[in-house]
């Protein structure tokens, strides 16, 4: 049994990345890991800290009454689950790591007693780290217990690799709050150099323009994205998969 499922996982990864059609590849990934009893899947990314942070979902096939006020309440900045994800690259699960996952604070406590009242006995976390300081994550969950081996995990933790690669690199795919800005080749590339830790100086010297007419670049990139800062500009260009 143990073979036949990762022989199902394996054969998912070959599929996903020759499946033109993304939707099709996440409709697949989420009838993919039943075999390994979990029902329901999220994924998505976010970068920046505290206040700056930005997230996206890809996919959530969550059940709405669940899913719902999870969004409406921006349950996702106490959510245990992201703040392990960014502390650590191993897989982890609710039944192995319950305590460790309650210690960030009271309302992310909360928030676990809220999921197991809810009805979810296996929730599995798969942390997906770069560049700079994105930070990916997918999720599985079950109402039944699951029980997984070491090879299970392995290729569980590459089946959600292989689909969030496919959703990051399709540049705006998921949920978000803005119309994704439009770049010149010159704005992406002075910010792909910005993402490097560059000065204005050091990116006109590398692009072969001016020190004014590289900061000019980096503004108006601040400005068609709405952010106050090139640190803040170039987490959001990562988490559109544009850098």
């Amino acid at each position: 049994m143990e073979y036949l499922r990762v022989l199902a996982g394996l054969d998912f990864i070959t599929r996903c990345a020759q499946e033109p059609d993304l939707q099709n590849a996440i409709d697949d990934f989420l009838e993919s890991i039943k075999v390994f009893g979990f029902l329901y899947s999220a994924g998505g990314g976010w970068t920046g800290f505290g206040a700056r942070r930005v997230y996206r979902f890809y996919f959530n096939n969550r059940p709405v009454d669940w899913r719902q006020p999870y969004e409406i309440k921006r349950l996702f900045d106490i959510d245990p689950y992201p703040l392990e994800a960014a502390t650590r690259r191993t897989t982890f699960l609710l039944s192995e790591e319950e305590e460790k996952l309650r210690r960030f604070s009271q309302e992310s406590s909360d928030l676990v007693d809220a999921a197991l009242a809810y009805g979810w006995r296996e929730v599995m976390g798969i942390p997906i780290h770069g560049p700079g300081d994105y930070v990916g994550l997918v999720t599985m969950s079950s109402m039944e217990p699951v029980s997984l081996s070491v090879a299970d995990r392995a290729v569980i933790q590459a089946m959600a690799h292989a689909i969030h690669e496919r959703c990051h690199k399709t540049i705006g795919f998921g949920t978000r709050t803005k119309p994704m800005a439009t770049l010149t080749a010159r704005e992406l590339e002075c910010m792909r150099w910005v993402a490097a830790g560059k000065s204005d100086a050091e990116i006109a010297s590398i692009v072969g323009i001016s020190s004014s007419t590289a900061h000019f670049h980096v503004e108006k990139v601040k400005k068609k994205l709405g952010t106050r800062s090139r640190t803040e500009a170039v987490a959001l260009l990562l988490l559109d998969g544009i850098l």
